[in-house]
């Protein structure tokens, strides 16, 4: 039995993972949670998902698998693919070319120090700049392929915190 309650006549096991991906349709993409995986296919948890016999593309970094949704219920959705995939491959952990500095950037955030869009660790944050450094992760994010409505929302959410500090530090200044 699946997790969704279904009984399977599937032929091969499926890792569990919690891996996060993008499932794409010719005219949509949606964040997905690859939440087990085998090499002829998947089953996916999302907010939205593509309807059953739709035809999807499966990304996760620079992997792409082709396929179609098997069934879709409710935030669940099974996925065959159209070919086998690696699934070492997938489940591995994925870095790119910029990560490392990411991780330095998250550990400056985590010791409580400044970092200005350049990545320079600045002396001492202020209300002003961190509102500054939000607009501009902001305008980043915004401009990303694969930008969907729900990180659209996100990103509204982040602009009125930036907008707020905005005022505070308008407020201190005076």
């Amino acid at each position: 039995m699946d997790l969704s309650g279904r009984t399977s006549g599937r032929l091969e096991n499926r890792s569990n993972v919690f891996l996060s991906a993008s499932l794409m349709t010719p005219t949509s993409s949606f964040p997905v949670r690859i939440r087990n995986l085998s090499s002829r296919g998947a089953l996916l948890d999302g907010t939205v998902l593509p309807l059953a016999n739709d035809e999807v593309q499966l990304v996760r970094g620079m992997l792409r698998a082709s396929g179609r949704v098997a069934w879709q219920d409710a935030n669940l959705a099974g996925i065959n693919f159209d070919n086998e995939i690696d699934v070492g491959a997938w489940v591995r952990r994925t870095e790119h070319s910029g990560q490392q500095r990411v991780d330095s950037l998250v550990a400056a955030v985590k010791r409580n120090v400044a970092v200005s869009h350049s990545g320079h660790v600045a002396a001492t944050p202020t209300l002003r700049s961190i509102s500054f450094e939000l607009d501009q992760i902001g305008i980043r994010l915004a401009s990303m392929p694969g930008m969907t409505v729900e990180l659209g929302e996100e990103l509204i959410k982040l602009d009125i915190l930036a907008q707020s500090l905005r005022q505070w530090a308008e407020c201190a200044e005076r």
